[in-house]
């Protein structure tokens, strides 16, 4: 009967314990534009742009991409994509990876100039 009671209890507890936040993190920092060096050099270059930019992160084929482009819907624009190195790992929406819109997750926004 005490079995029954204890696995009664861890049941209970399992089952309303509290969710913990989670903490989105990209490349293993907070802030990657402030903490990212190639990432801030970019935002900075991106930032003097008359246009509205845009930088957001996300998942690629096991590893964290960003993505760079411009949120203008008059321009016709593709994206850069990078790996947190720095590296140019594509052009999103060309031959270079045509399926990147669907193959991308978790895409979210982490900076824009606000144009």
């Amino acid at each position: 009967m005490r079995s029954f009671y204890a696995f009664c209890v861890l049941c209970l507890l399992a089952f309303t314990s509290c969710e913990e936040e989670q903490v989105y993190k990209t490349c293993v920092v907070g802030n990657p534009t402030q903490e990212i060096g190639w990432l801030r050099e970019k935002v900075s270059e991106l930032q003097k742009s008359e246009y509205c930019q845009f930088v957001q992160t996300g998942n690629w084929k096991g590893r964290t991409v960003f993505v760079l482009g411009n949120c203008d819907p008059l321009i016709n624009s593709i994206n850069s994509v990078y790996d947190c190195d720095g590296n140019l790992l594509c052009y999103g929406g060309d031959e270079t990876c045509p399926n990147f819109a669907r193959e991308v997750k978790g895409v979210k926004l982490v900076w824009t100039n606000g144009k």
